[in-house]
Protein backbone atom coordinates (compact mmCIF):
# COMPACT_ATOMS: atom_id res chain seq x y z
CA UNK A 1 0.00 0.00 0.00
CA UNK A 2 1.42 3.54 -1.26
CA UNK A 3 1.34 6.41 1.07
CA UNK A 4 -0.44 9.65 0.12
CA UNK A 5 2.42 11.61 1.47
CA UNK A 6 5.01 10.66 -1.79
CA UNK A 7 6.01 14.20 -2.91
CA UNK A 8 8.27 16.90 -2.94
CA UNK A 9 9.15 18.32 0.62
CA UNK A 10 8.03 22.03 0.94
CA UNK A 11 10.46 24.95 1.20
CA UNK A 12 11.05 27.09 4.06
CA UNK A 13 9.42 29.93 1.69
CA UNK A 14 6.51 27.73 0.93
CA UNK A 15 6.36 26.74 4.39
CA UNK A 16 6.29 30.69 5.66
CA UNK A 17 3.42 31.36 3.31
CA UNK A 18 1.65 28.28 4.56
CA UNK A 19 1.67 29.38 8.22
CA UNK A 20 1.01 33.10 7.28
CA UNK A 21 -2.30 31.68 5.79
CA UNK A 22 -2.86 29.05 8.43
CA UNK A 23 -2.46 32.02 11.54
CA UNK A 24 -4.67 34.54 9.82
CA UNK A 25 -7.34 33.01 7.99
CA UNK A 26 -7.58 29.19 8.72
CA UNK A 27 -6.90 29.09 12.28
CA UNK A 28 -9.50 32.16 13.37
CA UNK A 29 -12.49 30.66 10.93
CA UNK A 30 -11.53 27.10 12.55
CA UNK A 31 -11.85 28.47 16.07
CA UNK A 32 -15.36 30.65 15.04
CA UNK A 33 -16.71 27.19 14.24
CA UNK A 34 -15.67 25.66 17.43
CA UNK A 35 -16.69 28.56 19.39
CA UNK A 36 -20.22 28.00 17.48
CA UNK A 37 -20.04 24.41 18.05
CA UNK A 38 -19.64 24.70 21.83
CA UNK A 39 -22.15 26.85 22.45
CA UNK A 40 -19.67 30.40 22.93
CA UNK A 41 -20.81 32.57 19.88
CA UNK A 42 -22.20 36.16 20.59
CA UNK A 43 -25.46 37.23 19.93
CA UNK A 44 -25.59 39.71 17.46
CA UNK A 45 -27.99 42.87 18.71
CA UNK A 46 -25.72 45.42 17.93
CA UNK A 47 -26.12 48.58 20.28
CA UNK A 48 -28.33 48.00 22.88
CA UNK A 49 -30.26 51.43 24.79
CA UNK A 50 -29.40 51.50 28.69
CA UNK A 51 -31.72 50.43 31.00
CA UNK A 52 -33.59 47.89 28.61
CA UNK A 53 -32.99 44.21 28.41
CA UNK A 54 -30.18 42.46 27.15
CA UNK A 55 -30.42 39.06 27.02
CA UNK A 56 -27.47 36.98 25.06
CA UNK A 57 -29.42 33.53 24.23
CA UNK A 58 -28.18 30.46 22.40
CA UNK A 59 -29.66 27.48 21.31
CA UNK A 60 -26.99 25.47 19.93
CA UNK A 61 -28.00 24.03 16.79
CA UNK A 62 -24.39 23.90 15.40
CA UNK A 63 -23.64 21.28 18.01
CA UNK A 64 -26.78 19.49 16.88
CA UNK A 65 -26.27 19.05 13.18
CA UNK A 66 -22.98 18.15 13.69
CA UNK A 67 -23.40 15.46 16.71
CA UNK A 68 -26.47 14.40 14.22
CA UNK A 69 -24.36 13.94 10.98
CA UNK A 70 -21.30 12.75 12.93
CA UNK A 71 -23.46 10.10 14.65
CA UNK A 72 -25.34 8.94 11.37
CA UNK A 73 -21.86 8.54 9.77
CA UNK A 74 -19.13 7.05 12.11
CA UNK A 75 -21.67 6.10 14.66
CA UNK A 76 -20.71 2.72 14.02
CA UNK A 77 -17.09 2.30 13.23
CA UNK A 78 -16.17 1.15 10.12
CA UNK A 79 -15.14 -2.31 9.69
CA UNK A 80 -11.55 -3.97 7.75
CA UNK A 81 -11.39 -6.97 6.04
CA UNK A 82 -7.69 -7.93 5.51
CA UNK A 83 -5.96 -10.96 3.26
CA UNK A 84 -5.21 -14.13 5.23
CA UNK A 85 -6.26 -14.94 8.75
CA UNK A 86 -3.26 -14.11 10.84
CA UNK A 87 -2.91 -10.48 9.16
CA UNK A 88 -6.49 -10.03 10.13
CA UNK A 89 -6.50 -11.21 13.91
CA UNK A 90 -3.54 -9.44 14.19
CA UNK A 91 -4.79 -5.83 12.84
CA UNK A 92 -7.93 -6.46 14.24
CA UNK A 93 -6.72 -6.55 17.11
CA UNK A 94 -3.39 -3.56 16.81
CA UNK A 95 -6.93 -1.61 16.16
CA UNK A 96 -8.57 -2.50 18.94
CA UNK A 97 -5.88 -1.85 21.05
CA UNK A 98 -5.54 1.72 19.73
CA UNK A 99 -8.62 2.53 20.31
CA UNK A 100 -9.60 2.94 16.70
CA UNK A 101 -13.65 3.52 17.03
CA UNK A 102 -12.91 6.58 19.49
CA UNK A 103 -10.54 8.18 17.60
CA UNK A 104 -12.35 7.95 14.36
CA UNK A 105 -15.44 9.69 15.93
CA UNK A 106 -13.22 12.29 16.81
CA UNK A 107 -11.65 12.89 12.71
CA UNK A 108 -15.45 12.82 11.72
CA UNK A 109 -16.54 15.22 14.86
CA UNK A 110 -13.89 17.68 13.59
CA UNK A 111 -14.04 17.39 10.17
CA UNK A 112 -17.84 18.27 11.10
CA UNK A 113 -16.86 21.39 12.77
CA UNK A 114 -13.73 22.57 10.84
CA UNK A 115 -14.18 20.39 7.67
CA UNK A 116 -10.62 18.79 7.99
CA UNK A 117 -9.61 16.28 10.82
CA UNK A 118 -5.94 15.38 11.91
CA UNK A 119 -5.18 11.84 13.68
CA UNK A 120 -1.58 10.58 14.64
CA UNK A 121 0.19 7.28 14.93
CA UNK A 122 3.27 6.65 16.63
CA UNK A 123 4.53 3.03 18.08
CA UNK A 124 5.37 1.90 21.68
CA UNK A 125 6.56 -0.65 23.56
CA UNK A 126 3.35 -2.41 23.86
CA UNK A 127 1.51 -1.49 20.42
CA UNK A 128 0.83 1.29 18.25
CA UNK A 129 -0.51 5.10 19.67
CA UNK A 130 -3.55 6.45 18.03
CA UNK A 131 -3.89 10.56 18.85
CA UNK A 132 -6.32 13.26 17.80
CA UNK A 133 -4.94 16.56 16.52
CA UNK A 134 -6.32 19.70 17.33
CA UNK A 135 -7.58 21.11 14.01
CA UNK A 136 -6.82 24.58 15.27
CA UNK A 137 -3.38 23.68 15.45
CA UNK A 138 -2.44 21.64 12.58
CA UNK A 139 -2.60 21.61 8.70
CA UNK A 140 -1.56 19.74 6.03
CA UNK A 141 0.58 20.78 3.07
CA UNK A 142 -0.32 19.21 -0.23
CA UNK A 143 0.88 19.05 -3.87
CA UNK A 144 -0.02 17.94 -6.80
CA UNK A 145 -2.84 17.86 -8.92
CA UNK A 146 -4.31 15.30 -6.74
CA UNK A 147 -3.61 16.97 -3.32
CA UNK A 148 -1.17 14.48 -1.93
CA UNK A 149 -0.21 15.68 1.33
CA UNK A 150 3.69 15.87 1.52
CA UNK A 151 4.03 17.20 5.07
CA UNK A 152 2.17 18.39 8.08
CA UNK A 153 2.58 21.22 10.47
CA UNK A 154 1.29 21.60 14.15
CA UNK A 155 1.69 25.14 15.14
CA UNK A 156 0.94 26.87 18.60
CA UNK A 157 0.71 30.71 18.60
CA UNK A 158 3.10 33.00 20.28
CA UNK A 159 1.87 36.29 22.15
CA UNK A 160 4.67 38.24 19.93
CA UNK A 161 3.04 37.20 16.74
CA UNK A 162 5.06 34.52 16.19
CA UNK A 163 4.64 30.38 16.01
CA UNK A 164 6.33 27.59 16.90
CA UNK A 165 5.80 23.96 16.62
CA UNK A 166 6.85 21.16 14.69
CA UNK A 167 7.09 20.45 10.91
CA UNK A 168 6.13 16.56 10.36
CA UNK A 169 7.84 14.37 7.07
CA UNK A 170 7.71 11.29 5.72
CA UNK A 171 9.97 9.56 8.40
CA UNK A 172 11.54 12.35 10.68
CA UNK A 173 10.14 15.53 12.63
CA UNK A 174 11.95 19.14 12.50
CA UNK A 175 11.27 22.12 15.13
CA UNK A 176 9.57 25.16 14.04
CA UNK A 177 9.58 28.46 14.68
CA UNK A 178 7.98 31.52 12.95
CA UNK A 179 8.83 35.28 13.67
CA UNK A 180 6.44 36.46 11.30
CA UNK A 181 8.00 36.69 8.19
CA UNK A 182 10.37 33.48 7.98
CA UNK A 183 10.51 29.88 9.30
CA UNK A 184 13.78 28.76 10.83
CA UNK A 185 13.62 24.53 11.23
CA UNK A 186 15.50 22.66 13.29
CA UNK A 187 17.56 19.63 12.71
CA UNK A 188 15.94 16.39 11.39
CA UNK A 189 14.99 14.06 14.26
CA UNK A 190 14.36 10.50 12.64
CA UNK A 191 10.95 8.91 13.53
CA UNK A 192 10.40 5.11 13.90
CA UNK A 193 7.99 5.20 10.80
CA UNK A 194 9.07 5.93 7.20
CA UNK A 195 5.24 7.57 6.06
CA UNK A 196 3.95 10.79 7.34
CA UNK A 197 2.59 9.96 10.51
CA UNK A 198 -0.24 12.51 10.46
CA UNK A 199 -3.47 11.27 9.09
CA UNK A 200 -6.29 13.74 7.06
CA UNK A 201 -9.77 13.69 6.87
CA UNK A 202 -11.44 15.95 4.19
CA UNK A 203 -15.24 16.17 5.11
CA UNK A 204 -15.38 17.47 1.43
CA UNK A 205 -14.27 18.90 -1.23
CA UNK A 206 -14.40 22.48 -0.13
CA UNK A 207 -13.14 21.55 3.34
CA UNK A 208 -15.98 23.16 4.59
CA UNK A 209 -17.76 22.35 8.35
CA UNK A 210 -21.21 20.82 8.02
CA UNK A 211 -23.06 23.91 9.53
CA UNK A 212 -20.26 26.63 8.00
CA UNK A 213 -23.00 27.82 5.20
CA UNK A 214 -25.94 28.39 7.73
CA UNK A 215 -23.85 30.78 10.45
CA UNK A 216 -25.88 33.71 9.47
CA UNK A 217 -29.42 31.93 9.92
CA UNK A 218 -27.82 30.39 13.63
CA UNK A 219 -27.48 34.35 14.61
CA UNK A 220 -30.44 35.15 13.15
CA UNK A 221 -32.19 32.32 15.17
CA UNK A 222 -30.33 33.29 18.59
CA UNK A 223 -31.17 37.02 17.45
CA UNK A 224 -34.67 36.08 17.68
CA UNK A 225 -35.08 34.08 21.02
CA UNK A 226 -32.89 36.76 22.75
CA UNK A 227 -35.37 39.76 21.49
CA UNK A 228 -38.49 37.59 22.61
CA UNK A 229 -37.09 37.66 25.46
CA UNK A 230 -36.19 41.24 25.75
CA UNK A 231 -40.05 41.88 25.19
CA UNK A 232 -40.97 39.13 27.54
CA UNK A 233 -39.35 41.02 30.59
CA UNK A 234 -40.48 44.79 28.72
CA UNK A 235 -43.88 43.00 29.24
CA UNK A 236 -43.08 42.17 33.11
CA UNK A 237 -41.52 45.61 33.87
CA UNK A 238 -44.58 47.12 32.31
CA UNK A 239 -45.32 50.79 33.32
CA UNK A 240 -48.55 52.05 34.99
CA UNK A 241 -50.32 55.49 33.49
CA UNK A 242 -52.95 57.11 35.78
CA UNK A 243 -55.00 59.05 33.48
CA UNK A 244 -56.52 62.33 35.48
CA UNK A 245 -54.16 61.96 38.45
CA UNK A 246 -51.84 64.53 37.90
CA UNK A 247 -51.51 65.18 41.88
CA UNK A 248 -50.07 61.78 42.69
CA UNK A 249 -47.01 62.03 44.47
CA UNK A 250 -44.08 58.99 45.31
CA UNK A 251 -46.06 58.36 48.71
CA UNK A 252 -49.27 57.82 46.62
CA UNK A 253 -47.73 55.42 45.08
CA UNK A 254 -45.83 53.96 47.51
CA UNK A 255 -49.14 53.48 49.67
CA UNK A 256 -50.57 51.46 46.46
CA UNK A 257 -47.97 49.75 46.55
CA UNK A 258 -48.41 48.12 50.22
CA UNK A 259 -51.99 48.14 50.27
CA UNK A 260 -52.38 47.25 46.96
CA UNK A 261 -55.40 49.49 46.88
CA UNK A 262 -55.51 52.52 44.18
CA UNK A 263 -57.58 55.65 44.98
CA UNK A 264 -59.25 57.51 41.63
CA UNK A 265 -60.41 60.67 41.22
CA UNK A 266 -63.67 60.98 39.76
CA UNK A 267 -62.76 60.97 35.88
CA UNK A 268 -59.39 59.04 36.85
CA UNK A 269 -58.43 56.36 35.51
CA UNK A 270 -55.19 53.64 35.59
CA UNK A 271 -54.14 50.80 33.64
CA UNK A 272 -50.75 49.05 32.38
CA UNK A 273 -48.69 50.04 28.89
CA UNK A 274 -47.28 47.17 27.59
CA UNK A 275 -45.47 46.21 24.48
CA UNK A 276 -47.70 44.40 22.52
CA UNK A 277 -46.30 40.54 21.27
CA UNK A 278 -47.25 38.46 18.20
CA UNK A 279 -46.36 35.14 19.96
CA UNK A 280 -47.67 33.54 16.00
CA UNK A 281 -45.93 35.36 14.46
CA UNK A 282 -42.37 34.20 16.62
CA UNK A 283 -43.39 31.00 16.17
CA UNK A 284 -43.87 31.03 12.53
CA UNK A 285 -40.22 32.73 12.16
CA UNK A 286 -38.63 30.27 14.46
CA UNK A 287 -40.00 27.42 12.58
CA UNK A 288 -38.85 28.50 9.18
CA UNK A 289 -35.60 29.66 10.75
CA UNK A 290 -35.24 25.42 12.19
CA UNK A 291 -36.53 24.28 8.79
CA UNK A 292 -34.23 26.24 6.30
CA UNK A 293 -30.80 25.56 8.20
CA UNK A 294 -31.53 21.89 9.06
CA UNK A 295 -32.13 21.99 5.15
CA UNK A 296 -29.61 23.26 3.57
CA UNK A 297 -27.46 21.56 6.25
CA UNK A 298 -29.16 17.96 5.08
CA UNK A 299 -30.04 16.95 8.28
CA UNK A 300 -33.15 15.35 9.88
CA UNK A 301 -35.17 16.80 12.39
CA UNK A 302 -35.28 14.33 14.68
CA UNK A 303 -38.27 16.12 16.74
CA UNK A 304 -40.57 15.72 13.48
CA UNK A 305 -42.89 13.19 15.03
CA UNK A 306 -43.37 11.63 11.70
CA UNK A 307 -39.91 10.87 11.09
CA UNK A 308 -40.15 7.93 14.17
CA UNK A 309 -43.24 7.62 13.91
CA UNK A 310 -43.12 6.41 10.09
CA UNK A 311 -42.20 2.29 9.78
CA UNK A 312 -42.08 2.49 6.08
CA UNK A 313 -38.56 1.68 5.05
CA UNK A 314 -38.75 3.64 1.78
CA UNK A 315 -40.24 6.55 3.26
CA UNK A 316 -37.59 6.92 6.15
CA UNK A 317 -34.56 6.38 3.23
CA UNK A 318 -36.82 9.53 1.58
CA UNK A 319 -36.51 11.54 4.57
CA UNK A 320 -32.47 10.78 4.81
CA UNK A 321 -31.55 11.28 1.15
CA UNK A 322 -30.43 14.41 2.04
CA UNK A 323 -28.41 13.08 4.71
CA UNK A 324 -27.65 10.39 2.76
CA UNK A 325 -26.02 12.43 0.37
CA UNK A 326 -23.59 14.21 3.05
CA UNK A 327 -22.42 10.99 4.30
CA UNK A 328 -21.19 9.79 0.79
CA UNK A 329 -19.57 12.57 0.42
CA UNK A 330 -18.38 12.36 4.12
CA UNK A 331 -17.23 8.65 3.19
CA UNK A 332 -15.11 9.55 -0.04
CA UNK A 333 -13.34 12.42 1.98
CA UNK A 334 -12.44 10.46 5.09
CA UNK A 335 -11.42 6.74 3.13
CA UNK A 336 -7.91 8.12 1.85
CA UNK A 337 -7.15 9.37 5.30
CA UNK A 338 -8.30 5.82 6.58
CA UNK A 339 -6.02 3.77 4.06
CA UNK A 340 -2.76 6.24 4.72
CA UNK A 341 -4.08 5.33 8.69
CA UNK A 342 -4.18 1.32 7.80
CA UNK A 343 -0.66 1.63 5.79
CA UNK A 344 0.84 3.13 8.68
CA UNK A 345 -0.53 0.01 10.95
CA UNK A 346 1.31 -1.85 9.03
CA UNK A 347 4.47 -0.63 9.00
CA UNK A 348 4.49 0.11 12.83
CA UNK A 349 3.50 -3.49 13.24
CA UNK A 350 6.28 -4.87 10.98
CA UNK A 351 8.61 -2.66 12.48
CA UNK A 352 7.16 -4.40 16.01
CA UNK A 353 7.79 -7.97 14.68
CA UNK A 354 5.81 -10.05 12.41
CA UNK A 355 5.37 -9.20 8.58
CA UNK A 356 1.83 -7.75 7.85
CA UNK A 357 0.41 -6.26 4.63
CA UNK A 358 -1.39 -6.98 1.55
CA UNK A 359 -4.88 -5.49 0.34
CA UNK A 360 -7.47 -4.02 2.95
CA UNK A 361 -11.25 -3.27 2.08
CA UNK A 362 -12.93 -0.80 4.77
CA UNK A 363 -16.86 -0.77 4.99
CA UNK A 364 -18.49 1.92 6.31
CA UNK A 365 -22.22 1.85 7.94
CA UNK A 366 -24.92 3.95 8.12
CA UNK A 367 -25.94 4.62 11.92
CA UNK A 368 -29.72 3.64 11.48
CA UNK A 369 -32.40 1.83 13.66
CA UNK A 370 -32.43 -1.62 12.02
CA UNK A 371 -35.21 -4.57 12.13
CA UNK A 372 -32.57 -7.53 12.66
CA UNK A 373 -35.22 -9.93 12.56
CA UNK A 374 -36.85 -8.60 9.28
CA UNK A 375 -32.74 -8.28 8.14
CA UNK A 376 -32.12 -11.79 9.42
CA UNK A 377 -35.25 -13.12 7.61
CA UNK A 378 -34.76 -11.52 3.86
CA UNK A 379 -30.99 -12.95 4.21
CA UNK A 380 -31.98 -16.08 4.71
CA UNK A 381 -34.41 -16.17 2.34
CA UNK A 382 -32.48 -15.77 -0.37
CA UNK A 383 -30.55 -18.84 0.36
CA UNK A 384 -27.58 -19.71 -1.82
CA UNK A 385 -28.20 -16.81 -4.08
CA UNK A 386 -25.47 -15.09 -2.48
CA UNK A 387 -22.61 -16.40 -0.10
CA UNK A 388 -22.68 -17.56 3.34
CA UNK A 389 -20.05 -14.43 3.82
CA UNK A 390 -21.54 -12.17 2.26
CA UNK A 391 -24.64 -12.80 4.63
CA UNK A 392 -22.61 -12.49 7.48
CA UNK A 393 -20.63 -9.05 5.90
CA UNK A 394 -24.52 -7.46 6.05
CA UNK A 395 -25.03 -8.26 9.26
CA UNK A 396 -24.57 -5.38 11.77
CA UNK A 397 -23.43 -6.98 14.39
CA UNK A 398 -20.82 -9.55 12.77
CA UNK A 399 -17.61 -7.33 13.15
CA UNK A 400 -15.15 -10.13 11.91
CA UNK A 401 -16.93 -12.32 8.88
CA UNK A 402 -13.76 -14.35 8.47
CA UNK A 403 -14.03 -15.15 12.65
CA UNK A 404 -17.75 -16.14 12.05
CA UNK A 405 -16.88 -18.75 9.38
CA UNK A 406 -13.73 -19.89 11.39
CA UNK A 407 -16.44 -20.53 14.69
CA UNK A 408 -18.98 -22.15 12.50
CA UNK A 409 -16.84 -24.73 10.85
CA UNK A 410 -15.46 -25.23 14.29
CA UNK A 411 -18.97 -26.14 15.69
CA UNK A 412 -19.53 -28.14 12.50
CA UNK A 413 -16.57 -30.44 13.42
CA UNK A 414 -17.38 -30.51 17.04
CA UNK A 415 -20.88 -31.42 16.43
Amino acid sequence: MLFKSEGPVPTEGELAEHLRRFLTEERPRRQRLWDYYLGEQGVPKGRVVPGRPNNHLTSNYAKYITDVQTGYFMGVPPTFSFQGKRVQERMTRALADASLGTRLYDAARDMSVCGEGFLTVWPAEDGLRLARLDPCETFAVTSGILGAETAAVRVRPLRDGGAEGELYLPGCRRALTYDGRAVTLGPPQPLPLRGLCVSRFCNNLPLRGDFEPVLSLLDAYNLLLSGAMDDMQSVANAFLALYGMLGTSREDIERANLTRVLTLSENGRAEFVVKNLNPAALELLQKTLVDDLLLLTMTPNLNDRSFAGNSSGVALEYKLWGAEQARAAKERGFSGGLYHLIALFYEGLNLLGGAVGGPCTARFYKNLPQDLTALCANLSALGDTISRRTRLELLPFVSDPDEELNRLEEERQHG
